[in-house]
């Protein structure tokens, strides 16, 4: 199960580390600010996108 959990914590946090290996910074460097900014504007638009094709 926590296997499972890990993998799916990955999935989710993957577009912000894809970003910070393209900026160059590595994940204790930036404490999580832009990683989290980046993940939370990503998710958000694809929950955005899925409400409008399919919600309204």
């Amino acid at each position: 199960m926590m296997r499972f959990l890990s993998a799916v914590a990955q999935v989710i946090l993957l577009p912000g580390t894809l970003v910070l290996r393209w900026i160059g910074i590595n994940i204790e460097e930036d404490g999580g600010i832009l990683r989290s900014f980046v993940n939370m504007c990503f998710w958000t638009a694809i929950g955005m996108w899925i409400a409008i094709k399919y919600i309204i």
